[in-house]
């Protein structure tokens, strides 16, 4: 019941609405949390985020180009890439999301910031590296072609830019801040 997750930190009140009747409104009673980081490695965090999630979805929008351009026999080395795009979207949001976090954040903000992020980027990570290897094993098979060094340095980089995203999830840290 991952619905009634964040039940427990929410009461409901009783208001008065315009028209007279009694309607419920729910408040927040549950604790705030707050990054641990100092100010300003929190803004270089948040700006690191989203240059690098920006960098990895240009990237796997490159592989992904390369779909048409590579002949049939080396299509399977997109099956990785093309798992790549749901992480790389949790990713995407995530940044957006910690971008956009308050100072005092709820439960369910932390965990959609603290946890997904860095799941999202670990995924990222490891099918990026998965892409580039079966790259490089196609290169050792089949020899040095264009389309294949180019899809083989293009899936480098976005392994590159996945361990960086991944490096970042040490300043995701936070503590209970007191009311």
């Amino acid at each position: 019941m991952r619905s009634k997750r964040y039940l427990k930190d929410y009461q409901l009140t009783p208001t008065v609405t315009a028209k007279g009747r009694l309607s419920p409104v729910a408040s927040y009673v549950g604790a705030y949390h707050r990054f641990t980081a100092e100010p300003e490695t929190m803004r270089r965090a948040k700006r690191s985020y989203l240059v690098l999630a920006a960098a990895a979805v240009l990237l796997l929008a490159v592989l992904l180009w390369f779909s048409d351009v590579m002949d049939r026999e080396r299509r399977y080395l997109l099956i990785p890439m093309a798992f790549n795009v749901f992480p790389a979207f949790g990713v995407v949001m995530g940044a957006i999301r910690l971008r956009a976090a308050p100072e005092k954040m709820t439960l369910r903000q932390r965990d959609q910031i603290c946890n997904r992020l860095p799941a999202f980027s670990f995924g990222l990570m490891v099918l990026a590296v998965l892409s580039f290897a079966a790259t490089v094993a196609q290169l050792a098979i089949n020899g040095v072609r264009l389309p294949t060094a180019l899809y083989c340095a293009d899936a480098l980089a976005l392994a590159v830019v996945s361990v960086f995203v991944f490096r970042l999830r040490t300043v995701l840290k936070t503590a209970i801040v007191s009311e």
